[in-house]
């Protein structure tokens, strides 16, 4: 016995039940009821599994105790004879409009049972009928369920095909078209079923009438087809054709749009069915209003009562009601596993158009799984990708979680075409909106870092361009040492040719690098970016560009290593012969010109910054050159370092001292007292200059000033800090003409203002004063010269 599949404790029902001794139990874990159907819905349809493989399916359980209730226990073996036979017809008949049999009947002496593909339910379940006779307490989804539009001209169009399946392929009548009868899968698609009655056709004319049992009372109820669906010519002349399938279509059609009741009622009895006959005409006309536009006038057609005026299925089919794009393409794909790849490619393209105009509740219910079933084709694969991103676009995060994602993804580790690859790349930006980071670094990396190792261009191509729309998702580590060195890697493989996939993988190199580049490193954008850059084909605006872009990009940040010298040396004479290229449009040159400006207009900003500083550095070396000088010349090298000179106040020049002594000749031995200053090497300034001392000398004439008297008035008193009054008593001892303290007056000296010392000039005032005679002037004068000079001589 097979092994019991783990779903199945979510499906195994409590209690002892009369289906546990069928033998399908060996085969199918058997679940909670969904649904119902068949005559006086005696099958009981419950969720299964398969144990073989797990696959899902349902099983249909007929117990058959309940004939015992219903009818004579006699006539117990003519109902499962009855139900037995329908499921061996669908066994027979295998159509995509049909329902799909798993399993054949298997039975007990409890029960019948048989299992088919996953089903929702009857169309009777959905629209309620005989829910007043036959509650069936089933889960709400089933009771609450509403059709939509498309759901229902989808679903007749299924009906209207399989019938013409058994009219045309199978020569049979089917005789018990009803709510009962149709089985609604989980995927939406409405299929036939409840074969028990069928009729062969007339083997001179299918259309033409054969014989048949009509309803009668006599019989069980759930051993006939139901009456309140049965055509005119059944009940009154016991004949039927495949005319009859069609009115009892249309009465069908009519309970969809009646909230699932026909407009026969005739509650099981034949002269009820006849009064409700006659009075067809007016019942229909009141209920056209509820029937869409385009079904009204072949609704009536279906519902003649001469069969020759009723279209039959293949007419019906191509009225208008059906020319929608959206069902026929819901309806191809219950047929899409029978075609071969190249019809499947050609309608998954169109697929992808399409799907817009279909509501989103049957792209899960519908749509999905087929497409599900393309995944482990290779080469299907890549045409089914595209609806299938169209739905991952426009799904909810939730809706991919729990709907798209456990059936995709497989499809990022399994081995794909070259198309299917290049695909799933180019539109991973889609595929992330919806994914979790665990789920990128799990599912989607190693698929990304596989594609970089492939030698085909255009995997490589699209792997690159599906980095870039990762990027926000990487750390700074495996952006460093995986994905820049794979980018580096692929670009410079594709450096040598002008081919398009070669300019196509360049272009996708720099996007990326583009993306990445703020997670990387001043030295990675200096020994890998940049050298990309250069080597990159620059005429190509595909790849013009996003080198733009890029240098515009570090122009906006110093940390990017991009300075003045690489500008004016390596990049902007790269760029520059670009901008006559023939290839560039209006807009791709505005773009490069204004980053050309806006590179000129760093390199000059930085340049004259830098200039304007040198010139400063020159004016300082240059000013700092001249006090040097100065100070050399001087000799006042003892000028403390830190001495900031500023504007001064020298002291009375030469020239001045001149004036004042009536332009006395140069000549005069008196000069001997300019020599001073260079024998004064500690000597102290005033404290309004630092610049040598200019002493004022007497003119060696005694005319002028001099013979105006003793007066001082004529010359200015200077303050001089660099001799004392001990120095110049010394200078007068040692000189040759001894001159006495008393004679030269030095009580004048000690008897300034507090102290302060006075020039020379003062001093040949002072004692010049009481000579008469130049001669002794001048005498006097060359002595007090010489004896200074000799005095700073010898030190």
């Amino acid at each position: 016995m097979p092994r019991e599949s783990p779903m199945f404790s979510k499906l195994k029902p409590t209690g002892t039940s009369p289906v546990e001794m069928n033998p399908i139990t060996q085969y199918y874990d058997i679940g909670k009821q969904v649904g119902s159907a068949g005559p006086e819905l005696v099958w009981k349809i419950c969720d299964a599994i398969r144990k073989s493989d797990t696959r899902e399916a349902s099983v249909f359980i007929f117990e058959k105790r309940v004939a015992d209730k219903l009818h004579k226990p006699k006539r117990k073996e003519t109902i499962t004879e009855i139900l037995r036979y329908g499921v061996k017809q669908l066994d027979r008949f295998k159509h995509p409009k049909v329902l799909t049999l798993y399993h054949p009947i298997e039975e007990s002496s409890d029960t019948l049972a048989f299992a088919t593909e996953p089903v929702f339910g009857s169309l009777a379940n959905v629209l309620g009928c005989l829910e007043d006779r036959l509650p069936q307490n089933l889960p709400s989804a089933v009771r609450e369920y509403n059709f939509l539009p498309i759901e229902i001209k989808y679903g007749l169009l299924q009906l209207i095909e399989g019938l013409a399946f058994l009219h045309y392929s199978c020569k049979l009548i089917h005789r018990n078209v009803c709510p009962q009868s149709v089985i609604i899968n989980k995927r939406g698609t409405w299929k036939l079923a409840g074969l028990e009655f069928t009729e062969k056709c007339n083997e001179t004319d299918p259309m033409n009438a054969v014989h048949c049992q009509p309803f009668t009372s006599k019989l069980p109820k759930m051993g006939q087809p139901d009456l309140d669906f049965t055509a005119p010519e059944v009940q009154n002349s016991s004949t039927c054709s495949p005319y009859s399938d069609m009115f009892s279509l249309g009465l069908l059609i009519c309970a969809v749009f009646n909230n699932g009741r026909s407009i026969i009622e005739a509650n099981l009895s034949s002269s009820t069915y006849s009064k409700q006959l006659d009075l067809l005409e007016q019942t229909l006309h009141d209920l056209l209003d509820r029937i869409p536009h385009h079904l009204q006038e072949p609704l009536q057609s279906l519902l003649k009562v001469d069969p020759r005026k009723r279209p039959n299925a293949q007419n019906f089919s191509m009225i208008k009601y059906f020319l929608d794009s959206s069902v026929h393409a819901l309806q191809y794909l219950d047929v899409i596993q029978m075609k071969d790849t190249t019809h499947k490619s050609n309608f998954y393209h169109g697929l992808k158009g399409a799907l817009p105009n279909i509501p989103r509740k049957l792209w899960y219910q519908h749509v999905l799984p087929s497409l599900k079933s393309e995944i482990h084709s290779p080469e299907a694969l890549a045409a089914a990708l595209q609806p299938f991103l169209f739905i991952i676009e426009e799904s909810t995060s939730d809706e991919y979680q729990t709907l798209i994602l456990p059936m995709f993804r497989s499809v990022f580790g399994m081995p794909k075409s070259v198309q299917a690859t290049v695909t799933l790349l180019e539109n991973l930006d889609i595929i992330m909106k919806k994914m979790s980071k665990t789920d990128i670094k799990s599912d989607v990396l190693p698929m990304m870092y596989s594609a970089f190792d492939s030698t085909t261009p255009q995997i490589q191509s699209s792997a690159l361009y599906a980095l870039a729309q990762v990027a926000d998702y990487l750390d700074e580590t495996a952006v460093r040492k995986m994905i820049l060195p794979r980018t580096k890697q692929v670009f410079d493989n594709h450096t040598g040719t002008k081919e398009d996939s070669v300019i196509q993988v360049q272009a996708n190199a720099l996007i990326c690098i583009e993306k990445i580049i703020d997670k990387l490193e001043k030295t990675d954008i200096l020994d890998e970016v940049l050298p990309m850059l250069n080597k990159a084909k620059l005429q190509d605006p595909a790849i013009l560009l996003p080198v733009v872009r890029i240098y515009k990009h570090m122009l906006g940040d110093k940390r990017y290593g991009l300075t003045v010298n690489l500008l004016a040396t390596k990049v902007m004479p790269a760029l520059i012969p670009v901008v006559v290229s023939p290839g560039l449009k209006l807009d791709q040159f505005t773009s490069l010109v204004e980053l050309l400006q806006e590179m000129l207009d760093h390199v000059s900003k930085s340049q004259k910054n830098k200039l304007k500083l040198e010139k400063l550095s020159m004016s300082s070396m240059d000013k700092n050159s001249s006090i040097r000088a100065i100070e050399k010349n001087t000799g006042y090298p003892h000028r403390p370092p830190s001495l900031r000179l500023e504007s001064r106040r020298t002291s009375i020049s030469m020239e001045d001292v001149i004036q004042q002594t009536c332009n006395s000749t140069s000549s005069s031995p008196d000069s001997n007292l300019l020599r001073v200053q260079a024998g004064l090497p500690g000597r102290r300034h005033s404290d309004d200059t630092i610049q040598p001392p200019c002493i004022l000398v007497a003119p060696s004439s005694p005319e002028g000033c001099l013979s105006r008297g003793p007066s001082t008035g004529n010359l200015h008193m200077r303050r001089h800090s660099s001799v004392n009054p001990l120095d110049i008593k010394m200078t007068f001892a040692t000189t040759p003409k001894p001159v006495t303290s008393s004679s030269l007056g030095v009580d004048y000296f000690a008897s300034g203002r507090g102290g302060r010392r006075y020039s020379a000039t003062v001093l040949y005032e002072t004692v010049g004063g009481g000579m008469s005679s130049a001669a002794s002037s001048t005498s006097l004068l060359k002595q007090i010269g010489s004896g200074v000079q000799q005095l700073f001589s010898s030190k």
